[in-house]
């Protein structure tokens, strides 16, 4: 049984995904992250440079976008005989923006749905490799039948689950949403957000029981926007019912350094600029030195809960885990074996490349979003950084909304009261139906809810404290 959870009414937006009351996936968006690949936008030529030929895009980021000859489906020649400075210019982000560079573009916009993938100037229909025959022809003489003779699709596995009359719906849907994006207005035509519709398609819809979503707007959004998923939705204002752990435990659990597993084991997790370092630590399992067939058994246990951090994490690129030491090349083998049984089911490609010489296994795994870990923390240290707190504190007191309480004092670090004006774009005051006084102490590491209760009860406290507060959170 799998779950997503899209907790959308913060200002950092998270989703959790949920097997067998477990959380397998986490992914949090903060507002002053600009996350740009999959977004359409409306541009204009500013440069064509024949030699490389390619375009250079204004788009209405800092960066002009770069976009190459054969990102456009019309060009079948040279690409000044396709494009002329100044003129107007439909693109989808393929790549982000890195350094003094600006994003790669394409003009063979989709328009990604859960069964299919929509594509104004596809010119075909290209159907997933998992579809066999007969099906597969069936779904590509149906879908030419849908299409003009310019536009193309691309049907994904998911497809073969449902009646051709679903397909037809959400192929007819995602036309319709085009016509709307292609018609609107300004640089920003769609922004496909990681939360919620990133994540949503991440999973085949056959293996996506429930979608919990806290916002009765992006629920209806969702429903228009994947038609197939209607009976999925579920609005619940509080979701905290259906997590096994609140996203600040989550959030806490995720950026643990040393992680214990069972009987003494524990996983020393270590995100560096150049890869990741797992090391299995067995110091405390039966007290005693292991046998080549027990360290097997103990690596199987690390293997799992590595694979499990691995997606849990989002831990991309080179990874090198310290298994413990084995003397066996046929037990090393086995263990190989077994971890790339464990990552077969990862969505996100993983590639076990064996064990060296030294003893450690190398993998690496593909990028995909960022990893939480990065955004809560301070840079490759265990301290949580200042805008972690804030939005801590803010989901703390959106929790208290159902509470019977007029009045919360809560206490911040001077540095967390700066960091709010910087990155919340309304005042959290505004959210809650208490009155909320803030003081501010230095000696407070983040911030802590100091007193709540009725509105008299709270300002006597505060009087008879001698404190200094305001309500201009």
């Amino acid at each position: 049984m799998r779950s997503i959870v899209l907790h959308t009414q913060p200002s950092e937006k998270s989703g959790v995904v949920i097997e067998n009351n477990e959380v397998t996936e986490y992914v949090n968006i903060r507002p002053e992250v600009n996350t740009l690949s999959g977004s359409i936008f409306s541009g204009k030529v500013e440069s064509i440079h024949k030699g490389m030929q390619a375009a250079f895009i204004d788009f209405g980021q800092k960066k002009n976008g770069f976009l190459k000859r054969e990102e456009i489906p019309w060009c079948t020649n040279k690409i000044e005989q396709a494009l002329k400075e100044g003129e107007e210019i439909k693109v989808q982000v393929i790549k982000e923006p890195l350094d003094q560079k600006g994003a790669q573009l394409t003009a063979d916009i989709t328009i990604p749905g859960l069964l299919c993938v929509y594509q104004p100037y596809g010119e075909k229909v290209s159907v997933s490799r998992k579809i066999t025959e007969p099906l597969r022809t069936i779904f590509l003489n149906q879908t030419t039948e849908w299409l003009e003779e310019t536009e193309g699709a691309i049907i994904r596995t998911a497809a073969q689950e449902v009646s051709q009359d679903e397909l037809q719906e959400e192929l007819a849907s995602l036309k319709r949403h085009w016509k709307s994006l292609a018609a609107g207005t300004g640089h920003t035509l769609w922004l496909d957000a990681i939360v919620p519709d990133q994540l949503i398609r991440k999973y085949p819809i056959m293996n996506v029981d429930h979608i919990y979503v806290d916002d009765t707007t992006i629920s209806q959004y969702l429903k228009k926007r994947y038609p197939s998923l209607k009976e999925k939705i579920i609005w619940k204002k509080e979701l905290d019912s259906v997590l096994p752990r609140t996203i600040n435990e989550i959030q806490s659990q995720l950026i643990q350094r040393y992680l214990p597993i069972e009987q003494g084991i524990e996983l020393v997790i270590d995100e560096t600029e150049a890869m990741t370092v797992i090391d299995v630590n067995s110091a405390g399992y039966q007290g005693k030195t292991l046998s080549n067939s027990q360290s097997f058994e103990v690596n199987k246990r690390a293997a799992k809960e590595a694979a499990r951090q691995l997606k849990l994490r989002n831990i991309a690129g080179m990874i090198v885990i310290d298994f413990i030491s084995m003397h066996d090349s046929s037990l090393e083998k086995k263990l190989i074996q077994y971890m790339r049984l464990l990552v077969k089911n990862d969505l996100i490609y993983t590639n076990i490349l064996g064990i060296t010489r030294l003893g450690l296994m190398e993998i690496t795994r593909k990028r995909q979003w960022t990893s939480p870990g990065k955004s809560l923390k301070e840079t490759y240290s265990p301290s949580i950084k200042d805008s972690t707190w804030l939005f801590r504190m803010e989901r703390e007191l959106l929790l208290k909304r159902t509470t019977s309480s007029e009045a919360i004092l809560v206490v911040v670090n001077p540095r967390l009261y700066d960091e709010k004006k910087r990155l919340l774009s309304s005042l959290i005051s505004s959210k809650i139906p208490q009155e909320l006084f803030v003081r501010e102490d230095p000696m407070i590491h983040g911030y802590q809810i100091e007193l709540e209760g009725s509105r008299d009860m709270v300002l006597e406290a505060v009087k008879r404290r001698e404190y200094h507060v305001d309500n201009l959170f």
